[in-house]
Formats: C-alpha cells, sequence, structure tokens
C-alpha cells in the first residue's frame, strides 16, 4: 500500500471519529449512552483503525477516547462550557457502563491521551452543527479567539473562505473590544480577503484595526497596511506608515522584517542586508535571541550575494549603520544633572496578582499618557529618516519638566539602552558607568516598590505580557554590569523568578554564578529540572561543570562529550593556550560559532580554571 495514500486514510479515519464524537455527546448530556454509541460505530467509522487495536482492547481504547472529546467539548446547550467527567476511583465502576470496577475495565488506558501530549480541539466540529448564517450570533466573549482563528485558517486551507469569513468578520466587528488575542484572526481573515481577490475588504479591515486601543493589535494592523501600500507601489505612503507604527511600538520585533521587505521591495538588496544586520542586533538586546525573527535577520545578513560589498569593508563598517550617534558635553552635563535629582521610586503601576501570577504591569492613566508624549519626544523623525536622539536636546528640557517620567519603565530603559549606543566624549567615561548603574539601580527599586504596594510578592512577571518587559529588560541589564560582583547572583535568581521562561537566555549565568557560588546542585537543578535538554551551548557546558563540581566525574566526562558534540567551537576555544579573536560584529553572536565560543571563554574560562574542571576538558 501506498504509504502517503495510507497516511491520509488514517487521518480521514481520525477525523471521522473526532466528528462523530462531537455530533453523539452534543445528542444527550448522557456520557455512558454517548460513549456506547461512539464504540459501536468506531469499527465503521475508523475500520484501519480499529484493526490495529489490540485484542480485547476495544472497549478500554474507544472509553479513553470519547472522555477526551467529552471533556474537551464546549457545549452550545451548556453556556460554551464543557460537561467536563471527573475521572473515576479505581475501585468505582467504569463510567463506560461494562459494570466492571474502573481499575480493571478502562482504567488502564488511562493515563495519557489517545490524541497526543499535545491536545486537540474540537470547536471546529461544534461549528460544523451550527447554521453558517448564525455564526454572527456566536458568544465570542466565551470563545478563545485563537482557537477560533485556527478553526478559520484550517477552512481556508480546505477551500472554504467564504466559511471562514463568516467566522471571523462578526469576531473583529467591535474593535473597542479586541486584543492582542485577534492578531490571529486579523491575518487569517487579511488572507481570505486575498484568496478572495477582495482588496478593498483588506484596506477596511487593516485601517480599522488601527484604530484598535490594544498596542499589538493596533501595531499589527499597521504593518499589514504597510506591506499592502508596498504592493500597490505607493512607497512614500508606506513609509509615512512605518515610521508612525516604529513610533507607536519602537521595540516591536515585526519591525525588522517590515522594514527588510520594504527595502527589498524597492531594490535597495544592500540597505536591507544592512538594516537585517542591525536588527538581529537590537532584537538580540531586546530579548528576543531564542525567536525565529533573530535567525530570519542572520541569514539575510550573512547572505553573500547580497553582503559581499560590506564583508569586503570589514573593520571599516561605517558605525552610523549600528545606530551610534555623537553626544556632546552639553548633553551629558544636562543628563548627569537630571539623574543626580532623581525622585524616589513611587507606584505608578497597576498589577492583577493571581494563582501566583501578577499579570502586566499597566501603567496608571497620567503615566501612560506621560509616555505616549516621550515617544514623540524623544523618537522623534523627520521626512528622510530617524533623528538621533542623542542629536536633540529638546528632551532633556521635557525631561525636566515631567519628573513622572522617572516612574516609567519604558522611559528608564529607552535612556539605560541608548548610552550603550551613543559615544560620548572619552572624558566622561566614567560618568557614562555611573549614569547606567544609577538608571537600572532606579529601575530595579522601582519595580521592587510597584510589586510591594500590589501585592504581588512571590509572583511571576512573565514575558509574554508585553508591558512587562521593559522592566525585564532593565533588571536583565543588571545583572550584567554586575556580572564579577556580589550582586550578580541574586539579580539573575530574582530575575528568573519573575519569568521563569527566561526569555533573556540569562540562565547560562545563572548556571555559571551558581558552580562559582559553591552551589553545583542548584546549577544542575537548573539545567536537569527548569530546562532539560536546554540547546544553548552555555547551558551543556555549565551541565558538565556542576557535575564536576558534584564529584560525579563519569557524568561529567560524558556530559562534556556531548556539548563538545553540540558546540565543538567552545571546546577547542576553551582547550587553546592562546586563541586568536575571530572576527565579531558587535550585537551579533553566532550560534556555536567561534563569536559565541569567545564570548563564553572570556566570561567563563577563570572559572573552569580555578575549579579545576579545565583538567577534565583537556583530558577530552
Amino acid at each position: 500500500m501506498n504509504p502517503d495514500h495510507n497516511h491520509t486514510e488514517t487521518t480521514a479515519e481520525f477525523d471521522n471519529l473526532l466528528r462523530f464524537g462531537v455530533q453523539a455527546a452534543l445528542a444527550t448530556t448522557d456520557f455512558v449512552s454517548a460513549c456506547n454509541a461512539y464504540r459501536e460505530n468506531l469499527p465503521e467509522l475508523a475500520p484501519q483503525y480499529a484493526a490495529m487495536m489490540p485484542p480485547g482492547s476495544a472497549r478500554a481504547i474507544a472509553y479513553a477516547m470519547f472522555r477526551e472529546i467529552w471533556n474537551h467539548l464546549p457545549r452550545p446547550d451548556q453556556g460554551w462550557k464543557p460537561l467536563t467527567l471527573s475521572k473515576p476511583e479505581r475501585n468505582a465502576p467504569c463510567p463506560c457502563g461494562s459494570g466492571q470496577k474502573y481499575k480493571q475495565c478502562c482504567g488502564p488506558l488511562s493515563g495519557t491521551s489517545p490524541f497526543g501530549p499535545s491536545g486537540f480541539s474540537v470547536l471546529a466540529y461544534v461549528l460544523e452543527t451550527i447554521p453558517v448564517a448564525q455564526y454572527k450570533n456566536l458568544p465570542f466573549r466565551k470563545l478563545n479567539p485563537e482557537e477560533l482563528a485556527h478553526v478559520a485558517e484550517q477552512w481556508l486551507k480546505d477551500g472554504r473562505d467564504a466559511v471562514a469569513a463568516a467566522l471571523l468578520e462578526p469576531l473583529l466587528l467591535d474593535v473597542a473590544k479586541l486584543d492582542q488575542r485577534h492578531e490571529y484572526a486579523f491575518d487569517v481573515l487579511c488572507d481570505v480577503y486575498l484568496e478572495q481577490n477582495e482588496p478593498a475588504r483588506r484596506v477596511a479591515l487593516a485601517e480599522r484595526l488601527m484604530q484598535a486601543t490594544d498596542r499589538d493589535l493596533k501595531s499589527a494592523a499597521m504593518h499589514r497596511r504597510c506591506t499592502m501600500l508596498a504592493d500597490a507601489g505607493d512607497y512614500a505612503a508606506a513609509w509615512t506608515l512605518f515610521k508612525a507604527a516604529q513610533r507607536q511600538d519602537p521595540d516591536n520585533p515585526s519591525l525588522s522584517h517590515l522594514e527588510v521587505v520594504l527595502l527589498a521591495s524597492q531594490g535597495e538588496i544592500e540597505q536591507a542586508q544592512n538594516r537585517a544586520r542591525f536588527w538581529a542586533a537590537r532584537l538580540r538586546k531586546l530579548g528576543y535571541e531564542e525567536e525565529g525573527i533573530v535567525a530570519f535577520m542572520d541569514d539575510i545578513a550573512r547572505d553573500p550575494q547580497t553582503l559581499l560589498d560590506m564583508m569586503q569593508g570589514g573593520a571599516d563598517a561605517d558605525e552610523e549603520d549600528a545606530g551610534f550617534t555623537e553626544v556632546s558635553a552639553e548633553v551629558a552635563d544636562a543628563l548627569i544633572a537630571l539623574v543626580e535629582a532623581l525622585p524616589a521610586p513611587s507606584c505608578q503601576h497597576r498589577l492583577s496578582p493571581q494563582d501566583g501570577h501578577a499579570g502586566p504591569l499597566e501603567p496608571e492613566a497620567a503615566l501612560a499618557a506621560i509616555e505616549a508624549e516621550w515617544r514623540n519626544v524623544y523618537w522623534r523623525d523627520d521626512e528622510e529618516e530617524d533623528v538621533g536622539q542623542w542629536e536633540e536636546t529638546g528632551w532633556i528640557d521635557w525631561l525636566a519638566a515631567h519628573p513622572l517620567a522617572w516612574q516609567s519603565f519604558a522611559v528608564l530603559e529607552d535612556l539605560a539602552g541608548s548610552l550603550e549606543d551613543a559615544l560620548f566624549p572619552e572624558e566622561y567615561d566614567e560618568e557614562i558607568d555611573w549614569l547606567e548603574e544609577t538608571l537600572l539601580d532606579h529601575a530595579m527599586e522601582l519595580l521592587r516598590v510597584n510589586i510591594a504596594a500590589n501585592q504581588a510578592e512571590g509572583c511571576t512577571l512573565e514575558w509574554g505580557w508585553h508591558q512587562n518587559r521593559p522592566a525585564l529588560r532593565l533588571i536583565a541589564q543588571l545583572a550584567e554590569i554586575a556580572a564579577d560582583s556580589d550582586e550578580a547572583l541574586p539579580l539573575l535568581e530574582w530575575l528568573l523568578a519573575l519569568n521563569p521562561s527566561d526569555n533573556t537566555g540569562h540562565r547560562v549565568a545563572l548556571v555559571h554564578h551558581y558552580c562559582a557560588a559553591g552551589r553545583a546542585a542548584e546549577a544542575l537543578a537548573v539545567c536537569d529540572e527548569r530546562f532539560p535538554g536546554d540547546a544553548l551551548s552555555g547551558m551543556r557546558y555549565g551541565r558538565a561543570l556542576a557535575l564536576y563540581l558534584l564529584g560525579r566525574r563519569d557524568e561529567a566526562a560524558a556530559a562534556l562529550a556531548q556539548a563538545k558534540k553540540h558546540s565543538p567551537n567552545i571546546h577547542k576555544t576553551l582547550a587553546a593556550a592562546s586563541p586568536r579573536m575571530p572576527a565579531m560584529t558587535p550585537g551579533m553572536v553566532t550560534h556555536g560559532g567561534e563569536d559565541e565560543a569567545w564570548y563564553y571563554r572570556m566570561d567563563w574560562l577563570p572559572l573552569w580554571e580555578k575549579t579545576g574542571a579545565l583538567a577534565l576538558l583537556l583530558s577530552h
């Protein structure tokens, strides 16, 4: 039998099982009768699948499958909530209706989902039971907009674009009620209109959602409208809107893709490559190291056909391409005077602590207005290009007149981050270090004040909330400049307690600081319990180091062999007596590359030497 044909038939059988299961469940609120109907029809619905069942297992498998469908089913007759069936006690009668005890009947197959570990959705099959004309009356506030978008996207792929539009159009009707969760639905509906050759409806949709109050959704609409203008050849309007989108949300990673596409579409290939290089560096600084957009920018930047001229330029690459601007002594002195008079941190943000999560850091109305005004003052642009913020002095006077701005994480991040990209007079070196440290210390205390005032101590402050990212990036920056002090470890611990998923990639430093502090067991726990199988090269070498310090030498040697296989350049650079510094691009690191290995050596070679672990590395 043709394997592809077999796969297609198996997929169709599972589709049959899900559709019939939903129909059987919606026909009654009695689980046993619905489950019996499902079990009786399973051989006819999925003959190949039924033939693969081990002898005597059909009843238990059918129960396990139908129970999953039943528990995931949003029922229109129950307010779009499932009638969840709780797990029975081992000695209770089996819910399948066999009369046997659960442990002797269907219990043995209850541990895992027959549909896989990632779960599944049956919403599409529920929607099939409702007339398409009634989709406009769906209770959208009770339904997950991303799940609805997924359903619509599948329908679009199946050629059912009219039905997809009927589902998404009423979902996106009331702009005032939409937020970032609706971005997926917006993208799919744009694709639906593209498939239907309805350019006017695409434009109207994008321009309507450009009025959204949610920043992420508004930005997505502005970006999509930009591409529409470029596709129509109206590049002047596209660039005007791009600048507006940049002011609206300057840290949005999608800006990188949008700018490069706009440049490339105008034939500015070399400039597109330059901007890709800039964006890769900026996005790493903003904490998007592990996301695909950074790798995409790197790929563009490394393309030999578009980067030949820059590669020949080498070290003579223009500093302006990297975003550097010169700072006058007048501006430096004015900023130092302002920071010397910093107001005490105060609570100007709202948090919504619940179940151990703090929620988003929402600025109070007055501070939100300050932040909006700041973006226009600090990140202003002219008709040709962005004006470097340090080239203008208006923002200095604005800060002096608006002391509330010092309570904003967004303002503090702009200033602290820009210090690294600005060229101050040489005599200001010590003052600039002091400025950065003072601003970051202020940010740390400001975050503590807001957490305490909102009674959110011990709660996480996840990266997933866009509003939390400036504060998290500031704490990460503080941890980096404190790397050689005793303050680094508690800062890293706090950073990963606030954001356990560690989107900023600071777990490598945490592991090595634990090792340096004689806390190797905690370092190993970070590797094996919090981030098992982590692909970061530094984590692999850190795990080997922790095992060595725990006296588990054989395991350390095995872990080191795996680390060497994954990233041989780090092993080679650590082992070398006097390695030559490779070509480096500021702000960029190549995974597995010689530059990554060089940075690792600079940061952690003294620790490998001090602990004696380098001898193990040299022997392998």
